[in-house]
């Protein structure tokens, strides 16, 4: 079997290096920040969450199973510690607009126009109001849209570590773009 360079560095991380594990650490460390940011808004929650999750792959990277994604398997431990930090904390999530992360446009353009000529400004527009409509649906939808639209994970990937089945996924994420269509158009700020 043909490893991959994640699962090359787990290989070389189970032998001992810890050079292997800080290589790992810093390829995923801003990704993981971003996803428990976008869930749960506070800042310093947030770096905590990040430190414990990189500590809780370190103690437990023997269970990995290299036929799988290793990708895959970081994200369903990541989802599942930040879903058990909502449920403990029942934390208010604000909205999805800070400046100092990046963010990707959610919504299908296809079919629709920007009404003005100010086009970058009018996207970055779009986005910040993209995001605060994510932020108003059920968590059940937003932490969907998180992870295929912010990660950018597969539907399967997505299906695998939320325990949900890959038709139930699909559904939620239709379900949940269909909502931010509905509240971009009654905003106007596309035109069909």
């Amino acid at each position: 079997m043909k490893l991959d360079e994640d699962q090359s560095l787990i290989k070389e991380i189970l032998k001992g290096d810890k050079r292997a594990f800080e290589k790992l650490m810093k390829k995923y460390n801003r990704r993981i920040y971003n996803f428990i940011y976008r869930m749960i808004r506070d800042e310093e929650s947030s770096k905590e969450l990040t430190q414990e999750f990189f500590i809780k792959i370190y103690t437990v990277i023997y269970k990995y199973n290299f036929q799988y994604k290793f990708s895959t398997w970081a994200y369903r431990i990541c989802y599942n510690q930040v879903i058990d930090h909502i449920r403990k904390n029942q934390v208010k999530i604000d909205s999805l607009d800070a400046k100092d992360i990046k963010q990707k446009q959610i919504l299908d353009h296809t079919g629709t126009q920007i009404k003005d000529g100010y086009h970058n400004l009018e996207k970055e527009e779009i986005k910040s109001i993209v995001w605060k409509v994510v932020d108003t649906i059920p968590v059940k939808y937003r932490e969907l849209i998180l992870l295929r639209y912010l990660q950018g994970l597969k539907y399967d990937e997505i299906a695998d570590f939320t325990g949900l089945p890959v038709g139930t996924v699909k559904n939620r994420i239709f379900k949940a773009k269909e909502i931010l269509k509905m509240e971009m158009l009654k905003n106007e700020m596309f035109k069909q």
